[in-house]
C-alpha cells in the first residue's frame, strides 16, 4: 500500500489494492474535496458506509475502463482495415463527473429508507392494528351512547316545555 492510500482505513485495503496509486490519491481528493458535500479528512479516514460505497464505485469504474481498454486494443490494431468503433453509449460511460458517487449513494440510501419505511409500516399496522380497532369501537360505543342521552334530553325538553305551558295555564285560571 502506498503512502497516499494510507489515509484511507486500513479496512478498505483490499478495495484501495485493487487501484492505481493515481486513482487512489485522485478517490481521496475526490472524497474531500466534493462540492456538495465534502467529507472531512477524519470522516473519509474512518470506516464509513459511505467510503466503502464511493471505494467500490471507483474499483468497478476502474475495472469497466480496463475491460473497455481489452476490448477495443483489437479495433486500434486493425483501424487500418477497419474503421469499426465502439458505439457512444461505452465511450461516455466512464466519463461520470466528480462526485458522481454521491448519486449512487443517495439512491442506496433512499432505496434503503424506502424499504425501511415500509417495513415500519407493516409492523405499526400489525401490532398497533387491534389496539386502534378496540379504541375505535368504544369511540363508536360513545358515540351513540351520547346520541341517546341527547335524545333523552330533547325528550325531557320538550316535556319540561309542556309542562310549563299547563303550569302557565293553570296559573292563569286560579288568578280569576
Amino acid at each position: 500500500m502506498t503512502q497516499r492510500a494510507m489515509k484511507f482505513n486500513k479496512a478498505y485495503s483490499g478495495l484501495i489494492n485493487k487501484l492505481l496509486p493515481s486513482l487512489v490519491n485522485e478517490a481521496w481528493k475526490r472524497l474531500i474535496s466534493c462540492k456538495k458535500s465534502p467529507m472531512t479528512a477524519g470522516e473519509a479516514s474512518a470506516v464509513n458506509p459511505l467510503v466503502e460505497s464511493f471505494l467500490r464505485h471507483e474499483v468497478n469504474r476502474y475495472q469497466k475502463k480496463l475491460k473497455y481498454q481489452r476490448k477495443s486494443l483489437p479495433l486500434f490494431k486493425n483501424f487500418l482495415y477497419d474503421t469499426n468503433m465502439p458505439d457512444q453509449e461505452t465511450q461516455t460511460q466512464d466519463t461520470n463527473p466528480i462526485c458522481d458517487h454521491e448519486k449512487e449513494i443517495n439512491y442506496r440510501v433512499k432505496k434503503e429508507l424506502d424499504s425501511l419505511s415500509l417495513q415500519l409500516l407493516e409492523f405499526n399496522e400489525k401490532t398497533f392494528d387491534p389496539f386502534i380497532q378496540e379504541i375505535i369501537k368504544r369511540i363508536e360505543e360513545q358515540d351513540n351512547a351520547n346520541n341517546e342521552l341527547r335524545s333523552e334530553i330533547d325528550q325531557q325538553k320538550l316535556l319540561l316545555q309542556e309542562t310549563e305551558r299547563k303550569l302557565e295555564i293553570l296559573k292563569s285560571k286560579s288568578t280569576y
